[in-house]
Formats: C-alpha cells, sequence, structure tokens
C-alpha cells in the first residue's frame, strides 16, 4: 500500500503542468500592481539630472599641527590673501591677537565651546560682511569645555547611560555643525590640535640625535577630514604639508611657510561661473518665469534676479500648500532682519497682487510674480543688514578688533 500511494502520487504529480518564465511574463497584471508601478515611475519624473557647472566657490581648509608650528599664523596669512574682511573665533585665550600688528582682522573670545555655537557664529559672520572665517582651534568644540564629548559625559550622568544614548544626543549637534560649515556662503579656515609626541632622530649634517615634537592624530571626531576641501599637517619648521585635497594643484604638496603662492592656487581653483549666470536650461516640466504684471498686478519693486535660490522657491511652490508654505517663509525671513516694518512690507506686497492671504491665489503663476517680489524684498533687507551690520546685535555675538600688539610667528 505504500509503495501504490508514493506511485500514485508520483503519478499525480507527473501531470501538473510544469512553470514557464514565459507563462508568468505573460500573465495579466493586476490593477494594484499597475498602480505601484505607476507611483514608482512618477516619484522619479521630478529627479532630472543637468549639466555639471563649477560655480565661484568658498573654501574649507583645515590644518592641524602641534603647538607652535604656525596653525594660527598661516591661517591668518591665506584669510589676507584670499582677501578681508576677516573674523577670528579665538579659543586659545587671546592668542590670535599677538598678531594683530601684522594682520587686520575682527576677534571673537569664546571660552565655552558648544558646537551649537558655530551655525550662529557662521550666520553672525555673515551678516556682518565677513569674507573669511577662521576658527582657531575646532578642536576645543570637541573636548573643550561644553564641547561634544563634555556634553556626552553629562548626558551619561544624567541618564546613567553607558555612551550609546548620549551619543544619539550629541551627534546631530555635531552634523549640524559641519552642515553649516559647508553650506557657509564664505571662506572657512580651521586649525586642528593633534595629539603630540616626541621622537629621537639622528641629524644628517652632524650626525648627532635630537628630538624633534611631531603630531599625530587629529584632535577632533574620527573623518573630519572628509568634510574639507584641504587638508594639511603643520610640523616645527612650519612646512605644510597636503594630506587631502580636491584641488588638484595641491595635491600631495609641500609648501614651506605657506603665503601669498599657496592662496593664489586656491583663487585660481576656486574661480567657476557665478550662480546667476549658471542657472539650468528650463525642462518642459519646470516653471517657467512669470512674465511681468501688465495692468492692475504691477508692482513697483526693485528687479530681482532669478537666481538658484527663487528657482528653488518657485520650484516648491507646485501645490496650494506649497505656495502658502513658501511665502510664510518668506515673510519669516523678512520679519528676522527689520522686525515689524518688514512684515509691513510684506503685507503691502500682498495687497498690490490683490490678496491679503497666501491661501487667496488660485493659481500658481501670481503666486510666483508674489514670491518674486517678496524676494527682491528680502535680498534688499539683507543688502541693508550687511551694510548697517554694527547696529544688528545677532544673539550678543559680536566680533572686535584689538589694538596692535607685538607678534612673533608660531602658533
Amino acid at each position: 500500500m505504500l509503495i501504490s500511494a508514493r506511485n500514485g502520487h508520483e503519478a499525480e504529480n507527473a501531470q501538473q503542468p510544469v512553470a514557464r518564465p514565459a507563462a508568468a511574463q505573460s500573465r495579466p497584471v493586476s490593477r494594484n500592481e499597475s498602480q505601484i508601478n505607476d507611483t514608482s515611475i512618477a516619484s522619479l519624473a521630478p529627479l532630472q539630472f543637468r549639466k555639471a557647472v563649477k560655480h565661484d566657490a568658498k573654501v574649507r581648509l583645515a590644518i592641524t599641527g602641534p603647538s607652535g608650528s604656525g596653525k594660527t599664523y598661516t591661517l591668518l596669512k591665506l584669510a589676507t590673501e584670499l582677501g578681508g574682511p576677516i573674523a577670528v573665533v579665538d579659543t586659545e585665550r587671546g592668542s590670535a591677537e599677538k598678531y594683530a600688528d601684522l594682520f587686520e582682522f575682527d576677534t571673537l573670545p569664546l571660552d565655552s565651546f558648544s558646537p551649537d555655537l558655530i551655525p550662529r557664529l557662521i550666520e553672525a559672520a555673515v551678516v556682518r560682511g565677513y569674507r573669511s572665517l577662521i576658527i582657531d582651534s575646532l578642536s576645543h568644540f570637541w573636548c573643550g569645555t561644553d564641547g561634544e564629548f563634555d556634553q556626552v559625559e553629562k548626558v551619561k550622568r544624567r541618564l546613567r547611560d553607558n555612551g550609546f544614548a548620549a551619543w544619539r544626543e550629541v551627534t546631530p549637534k555635531h552634523n549640524r555643525m559641519i552642515d553649516a560649515m559647508l553650506g557657509a556662503p564664505i571662506h572657512i579656515l580651521v586649525s586642528l590640535r593633534v595629539k603630540t609626541e616626541w621622537v629621537v632622530e639622528t641629524d644628517e649634517r652632524t650626525g648627532k640625535a635630537k628630538p624633534r615634537k611631531i603630531g599625530l592624530q587629529p584632535v577632533m571626531r574620527d573623518g573630519i577630514e572628509y568634510e574639507f576641501d584641504v587638508c594639511g599637517d603643520m610640523d616645527q619648521e612650519n612646512t605644510l604639508v597636503i594630506t587631502k585635497s580636491r584641488c588638484p594643484k595641491l595635491a600631495s604638496g609641500v609648501f614651506p611657510k605657506p603665503g601669498k603662492e599657496f592662496a593664489d592656487v586656491l583663487k585660481a581653483w576656486l574661480g567657476g561661473v557665478q550662480r546667476e549666470q549658471a542657472m539650468p536650461e528650463p525642462s518642459s516640466k519646470a516653471p517657467v518665469a512669470p512674465e511681468s504684471p501688465k495692468k492692475s498686478g504691477a508692482v513697483n519693486g526693485p528687479q530681482t534676479v532669478v537666481t538658484e535660490e527663487l528657482d528653488a522657491i518657485w520650484r516648491r511652490m507646485c501645490s496650494p500648500r506649497g505656495v502658502v508654505k513658501e511665502l510664510e517663509n518668506l515673510k519669516a525671513a523678512i520679519e528676522r532682519l527689520p522686525g515689524s516694518t518688514g512684515v509691513a512690507e510684506y503685507y503691502r506686497i500682498l495687497r498690490q497682487h490683490g490678496i491679503d492671504h497666501p491661501m487667496r491665489f488660485k493659481a500658481r503663476q501670481p503666486a510666483r510674480l508674489c514670491a518674486k517680489d517678496l524676494f527682491g524684498l528680502l535680498e534688499e533687507l539683507r543688502r541693508n543688514a550687511r551694510e548697517n551690520a554694527s547696529q544688528l546685535p545677532l544673539e550678543n555675538i559680536d566680533f572686535h578688533r584689538e589694538a596692535p600688539t607685538n607678534a612673533v610667528e608660531g602658533n
């Protein structure tokens, strides 16, 4: 019986049709499956590649080295060659001011180094019209008072945690700090301390042994070098050895007491097309720049250049919700600069476009016209803020200039 049953089962299986790939491909697609495929294709539609263009850029430069290798002096020299005005965040108890008779710069001494400060410092420097910001040194925001490591230890004590929860709380602050440096519209130059060690070497000329201090690992979170365009190590002879560079002419270079020659290579590499002149060609689905309004819609505001920032605002105004959100964002940005006066101008422009609230717009084209005029107002207020920077305190962050003192090249 067992054999018979098994043979009968095998016979039954032998009569089953074998599935073939062609049959599977020719089966009808369900309605739900079709909708999923259409949705996937639709989600990829806005992702359009464009021709790569090198824009006029700002450098992100980091110099590491032991004490006395010339980091501060070198950063001031390079920033001067790149063009001022220069702001210096001094974490070394006023050490940068010892070079005030050699370089012209403003300084902001700090005694607390939370990574949350970096975005505010950059914003303050941009509003006040500085072209370069030197952070001397960035290592303090890692291991100094209120730095990342200090904050992690405090969270560990508070939560009685072994570190995982603490780092989850502090890491976003580190990421915001890095993002602020990468997105800054000015040059960012930083110094980094290193763990040092003394080695004994033989002098080739005299044959005698002599000690030399060398720098090891930078005092900062691992992988920090990936965030910069150019990284280099300084030694006790004030020689800069490039360890990482996006500028081909600087790669693996060795520069004794770097200055004008080094900066000239940087400036030539940073040069490119102005962003207002390098707009990508609009596709068939991209919003077309709105025509000037004709009769009652005319606005007597300043002519606004269609920058990438304005173009991005237009692209996000693709739905009624997007229109309201972008116009409210413009209102908030305008309000942050001159306060109530800016808000009054905001509503004046809305009224000139025939509405009293962003929700009143019935079509995207009139809304984009309004956004263009509001953006023009924002740009004008930004220019005024830069011209009157000394009268616009930013969260008590104030760079100031110290009287010249005698200086000796060293740190």
